[in-house]
């Protein structure tokens, strides 16, 4: 008797009862009753993507590996797609069927893949099947953008909003206002943590806060009231901000000078608001059609300018090297200014920088005092700090032997 196995996906399954991949085994013991096929081992992909170059599908690689060594000499699945959406995993299936007595099966209908016809039959469905999943994830893709750029919210509800993702919940509003005062007053990430976990606050699925949890939260552009594309602040074609259509829980000022303090020293030129990523955002614009170029990171050290796809508003078809671009653009303003540029740090006073520090010193001791508020402390003592950050660096030219 010929022993078969069972291969079952489903790419999503929202409410994790498995009742798609159940159905599917169902009707496939069926095929294989018909055929007189024993069922030895089902092969279940359940909530797995089969198009998602990145996604690896364990029971599918356990397929394979046991039709390889002999486990199972026949395969059930529902439907091809099932069983592939890429063609590279059809041709890897294909390798083992080829010139063997391996029997593949369907509910919509046999494909004999050791057979030239078959595996013809087999590629064309399978790569219409591809196009069908490219389509859907531009169009998804593009309606995502286009909420995105709307400022509209999308996902699971925040913490700190109600239901709606509009409207603040004034209750976790209030938390994360008190968290904010205390981490610019010097408490760390881990001590709030413990202090929320302690009096019984939940995040928004009902669990207990971690620190990571947290920081994130902290980190997120959302609180400001700023809308967030795949993980990064989404900008306008002029390099702005696009604000979201909910309320903020924190104004940009204390926002930022929050995101200052806790976030990782790498990442916090990407979350200032009135700051471009790199030199040319929003500026650089496509030869070929005029759009605004993006920035994209290449390396540590390397980046890149290039059009957006057309279902972005671009067309392309432009990249250039943007370290590059930018080291161009850099030298030609600083042959502009070098008489400036001398002036400066030959001015530079060292007694300016122990002022600005004893006045931020001094700022963050009547915040913490209670005597100012968060609202004027912190937009002050931000401006100080950029001023202390120009200082030091002309104390580093003035360093420099002429």
């Amino acid at each position: 008797m010929t022993t078969a196995g069972v291969y079952v996906r489903i790419s999503d399954d929202q409410a994790g009862d498995a009742l798609g991949v159940k159905r599917q085994e169902q009707d496939c013991r069926k095929i294989a009753a018909l055929r007189d096929w024993e069922v030895s081992s089902v092969y279940s992909d359940n909530d797995v993507s089969a198009y998602k170059r990145s996604v690896r599908r364990p029971a599918f690689e356990r397929l394979l590996q046991d039709l390889e060594k002999g486990v199972i000499s026949a395969v059930v699945v529902y439907d091809l797609d099932r069983f592939a959406r890429q063609p590279r995993d059809l041709e890897r299936a294909i390798d083992l069927f080829e010139g063997s007595h391996l029997r593949f099966a369907t509910v919509q209908g046999d494909i004999d893949l050791s057979s030239p016809d078959g595996r013809t039959m087999a590629r064309v469905m399978v790569a219409f099947a591809n196009k069908s999943s490219d389509d859907t994830s531009r169009r998804t893709t593009r309606k995502h953008l286009e909420l995105a750029q709307k400022g509209m919210p999308v996902g699971p509800r925040a913490y700190g909003w109600r239901a709606g993702k509009i409207t603040i919940d004034p209750t976790e509003a209030a938390i994360i206002r008190d968290g904010a005062r205390q981490l610019m007053a010097g408490m760390s990430l881990g001590a709030v943590t413990d202090q929320w976990n302690e009096k019984g606050y939940k995040s928004s699925l009902g669990n207990r806060w971690v620190r990571q949890t947290v920081r994130q939260m902290y980190l997120n552009p959302r609180l400001a009231g700023y809308r967030v594309y795949r993980g990064e602040m989404l900008r306008d074609e002029a390099g702005e901000p696009v604000m979201g259509m909910w309320e903020p829980i924190l104004d940009n000022d204390t926002w930022t000078a929050l995101v200052t303090r806790i976030a990782p020293p790498e990442t916090r030129q990407g979350y200032r608001p009135g700051g471009r990523k790199y030199l040319l955002s929003g500026l650089v614009r496509c030869g070929n059609c005029g759009t605004s170029m993006r920035g994209l990171r290449k390396t540590d050290t390397t980046h890149s300018y290039f059009c957006p796809p057309d279902n972005q508003g671009g067309c392309g078809k432009s990249a250039i090297a943007g370290h590059r671009l930018d080291a161009m653009i850099e030298t030609l303003i600083l042959s502009h200014s070098g008489d400036e540029q001398t002036n400066v740090s030959s001015d530079y006073d060292p007694s300016e920088l122990e002022t600005i520090n004893a006045r931020i010193q001094e700022l963050m001791g009547a915040f913490q005092e209670g005597s100012l508020s968060g609202s004027v402390v912190f937009p002050t003592v931000q401006s100080l700090e950029a001023e202390a950050r120009s200082l030091r660096a002309q104390q580093a030219v003035a360093a420099v032997p002429g």
